[in-house]
């Protein structure tokens, strides 16, 4: 969809900087929208969706020192004008805003690097909103978020994590908005704080008006890696129902293609191999023969399924190797080498939801199918295993016939 640019304002001010804490084991020295999905970075696919509704000038908030992400977008050749700024400390949303205050102009939108549907949410705009304007969502836990208080769309307070939701609507603020130059110059006489950016929000409305646009589509946010299967999910739904075999590629006779599945140039899916869709293979990935790959599943480029792998609504990420064996409900980083008999647990015995320790504190994923998160470069030896839960960290060497279990 396209989207008039009377109602998209030019420019756009993406997020993509702080520490990534929680993003284990892939925060790489980079930002986490760097990571690959669909052979493409996330912040390109966002950038991407910019463009096709008329922006066409981008400032990138970004961390020091991180050069990657400054590769990574001029790779992408998209005829925009794109700019980097760097927010020196990680002091929050409003900071990161702050960072680029001296380009901004008088109407400008701010986004997150992940938000790669940002188009459809933008599509919502009537085109007869002059201010400010927050995109909401409903929520039942408004202890996690920014929340709303309204007078039909008007906002009349902003609230950051209530601990007392009185008073309240059942709107989250998104991370989607349209700013003004007006607002800026009022959020910059305020004290620097983790919430600079609802609290002045909230200062804002007692005089000016600020309009919220509810929104039915996906919310993406990227915290914890396992996110990354939200943004799967809505890069499948964009997909056609019928296999779609590039130019270049090579599937056998005997390999059987279902549905929703994506085989790009180069690849090669050998003799009785099964995908299953919505799945992706990417560039020169090889499916073995015998190797089961079912919905939900992206390989990315260079990928090598040898003999035998089942692997089920996983992401296994460039260079990567699996010898044989079973992988569910995963996440892979780059150049891992797995070796034969790995099984990876995805459910607990007792069906409970499955937690993930990260920074040590045990995090609910709300889903009670979880398999293990590897990070780049691991190496695993045969007849290995891990239980649902499990975090590899990048560069780890695992002996053959161990269980990886968390404490």
């Amino acid at each position: 969809m396209t989207t008039g640019i009377k109602q998209v304002p030019e420019q756009a001010v993406i997020l993509a900087g702080g520490e990534s804490s929680r993003f284990v084991p892939f925060q790489r020295n980079r930002h986490k929208t760097t990571f690959l999905l669909f052979g493409e970075p996330m912040i390109v696919q966002t950038l991407r969706a910019l463009k096709s509704v008329g922006v066409k000038k981008v400032e990138i908030v970004r961390s020091p020192n991180d050069e990657v992400i400054k590769e990574v977008v001029g790779a992408a050749k998209l005829s925009l004008k794109v700019n980097f700024h760097t927010q020196k400390e990680p002091l929050g949303t409003g900071d990161a805003l702050l960072t680029a205050k001296g380009v901004l102009e008088e109407r400008f939108l701010m986004v997150s690097g992940q938000q790669v549907n940002v188009a459809d949410h933008l599509n919502l705009l009537s085109g007869k909103e002059n201010g400010v304007v927050l995109f909401s969502q409903k929520t039942d836990e408004p202890q996690k978020y920014g929340m709303l208080a309204l007078n039909g769309n008007r906002v009349t307070r902003a609230v950051e994590k209530p601990k007392d939701a009185r008073g309240l609507s059942d709107q989250r603020i998104m991370g989607i908005y349209v700013f003004t130059r007006d607002f800026i110059d009022f959020m910059a006489t305020f004290k620097i704080t983790d919430y600079l950016l609802v609290e002045a929000l909230d200062a804002y409305t007692k005089e000016n008006e600020v309009v919220a646009v509810e929104t039915p589509y996906p919310a993406i946010s990227l915290k914890y890696a396992w996110d990354l299967f939200k943004v799967l999910d809505y890069r499948f739904s964009l997909l056609p129902s019928k296999p779609q075999i590039k130019k270049g590629a090579k599937v056998a006779k005997s390999a059987v293609l279902k549905g929703t599945v994506v085989v790009e140039k180069g690849a090669v899916v050998e003799d009785y191999a099964v995908i299953e869709g919505p799945c992706y293979i990417g560039k020169k990935t090889i499916v073995g023969t015998f190797c089961k790959v079912r919905p939900g599943t992206v390989l990315e480029e260079d990928v090598v399924l040898q003999n035998a792998v089942e692997i089920k609504h996983s992401i296994v990420g460039k260079g990567t190797h699996l010898h044989s064996g079973y992988l569910g409900d995963s996440i892979v980083g780059e150049d891992v080498r797995i070796g034969a008999g790995f099984i990876s647990g995805n459910r607990r015995l007792d069906r409970g939801n499955i937690r993930v320790m990260v920074k040590g504190e045990l995090v609910d994923t709300k889903s009670t199918f979880f398999g293990t998160l590897i990070g780049d470069r691991a190496r695993i030896g045969i007849h290995c295993g891990t239980n649902p839960g499990v975090i590899i960290l990048p560069e780890t060497h695992i002996l053959p016939g161990t269980v990886v279990s968390y404490k």
